[in-house]
């Protein structure tokens, strides 16, 4: 185990590291990793937020963040709402009732508000704007200091200029109209930027800027902690050959006392952060402090997608991340094999997941969509019974349990 050094905010916390050697298979260095192995044990018939609760979307949703508060979930959640794909956005609230017992899914979905919405368009002046997407990244926090609810979310410049739309993304912060649980559904007022090329490791982050950020309670007195992420160096070829891998999507570590940061990443030693054994590029971990102390993060596992697989990793302190404490879980399809009646056989990404009353986890995820015809924007789609919509995502549940 190699000690190293790191930011002034982590000497606050008191913490130390361990450097692991990523893309390495190897036993888990955690003893609590035995008892922290989850499985699917029940998923929701049909998809919670999609095309009949949100008709104008025309592309769905994608990246988002769930939030228990009482006996409410709240989801932040990206919806893409015209062409060109991944570019007009918008960052809306959603919430839900929550049977704390576990036994019923979380519902009716209600949208709550449009908290965001983006510049929208790839051509002239606006090519230059910091919002012109506000997809696909957005997370609740609350912020024990001020007892204000905050939203953090991307904002991308999106230019038709290469095959890579949205980049040299930031961060912003933005903070709710007014405290206590009643504050999550009001207004937002941006606060700052939190995060951006400033500082940035170009060993391993690169055209796409902070292209993500979900900020997570690290326990009392600790401060908080955020996996953030960014990719597109492909350019570098020193990069891409680092470790053997082609970085192309990876994710970091930073820390910060409170949420308004500022925030530190961690050094080159550590960032960045490789979460799973199998999988060698992930996005958007979603990071859930347990009951018991202890930190799991469900992440997009975008080679194992098409496999209908959601990535987790486990932590016992949600800053020691070992890539042989993950698991791959399949999201979409039931014992049988065959994929639930929602959905086809791809995933997408994580909202994150709340513990409920019966010590099992609802985990909310994007999927692609199973649709019956005419559907109004791929006419071209012709083949009876149902058609995978590639490009229409809806958000999901599942019920996950302890091995």
């Amino acid at each position: 185990c190699v000690m190293m050094r790191v930011p002034a905010t982590l000497l606050v916390l008191g913490v130390g590291f361990c450097l692991l050697h990523p893309f390495v298979q190897a036993q888990c260095q955690h003893a609590g990793w035995a008892t922290h192995q989850l499985r699917v044990v029940e998923a929701q018939a049909h998809s919670a937020i999609n095309s009949t609760n949100l008709p104008d979307s025309f592309y769905g949703v994608e990246g988002g963040h769930m939030l228990q508060v009482g006996n409410l979930v709240y989801v932040v959640i990206t919806e893409f709402t015209a062409p060109p794909l991944w570019v007009p956005s918008r960052i809306a609230l959603w919430r839900a009732g929550l049977d704390h017992d576990g036994n019923d899914f979380p519902g009716p979905w209600q949208r709550v508000r449009t908290l965001f919405t983006s510049t929208g368009t790839t051509l002239g002046p606006d090519c230059r704007s910091r919002r012109a997407s506000l997809g696909s990244s957005a997370a609740l926090v609350h912020n024990p200091s001020t007892d204000h609810y905050e939203v953090f979310y991307v904002g991308f410049k999106s230019c038709n200029d290469t095959n890579f739309t949205n980049r040299d993304a930031q961060i912003y912060r933005a903070v709710s109209a007014m405290p206590g649980p009643a504050g999550i559904e009001t207004e937002y007022t941006d606060a700052g930027v939190v995060l951006n090329a400033s500082g940035m490791q170009p060993w391993w982050e690169g055209v796409a800027g902070v292209d993500s950020m979900a900020p997570f309670p690290l326990g009392q007195g600790r401060g908080f902690a955020a996996f953030y992420g960014s990719g597109g160096v492909a350019k570098n070829k020193a990069a891409e050959t680092q470790q053997g891998q082609r970085h192309y999507m990876d994710v970091g570590l930073a820390t910060a006392l409170t949420p308004a940061g500022p925030w530190d990443r961690l050094p080159a030693t550590i960032n960045p952060v490789n979460l799973s054994a199998t999988v060698p590029n992930i996005e958007q971990p979603m990071t859930t402090r347990l009951s018991d102390g202890s930190f799991v993060s469900f992440f997009d596992a975008l080679t194992k997608q098409g496999q209908g697989m959601i990535g987790y990793s486990w932590s016992p302190d949600g800053l020691h991340w070992d890539p042989a404490c993950s698991q791959n879980l399949d999201v979409m399809h039931g014992p049988s094999g065959a994929a639930w009646a929602w959905a086809t056989n791809s995933s997408r990404t994580p909202q994150g997941a709340v513990e409920l009353g019966d010590g099992q986890l609802l985990l909310a995820f994007s999927g692609y969509d199973h649709i019956l015809p005419p559907h109004p924007h791929m006419p071209w789609i012709k083949h009876p019974p149902y058609y995978a919509d590639t490009h229409h995502e809806s958000m999901g549940l599942v019920k996950l349990a302890w091995q």
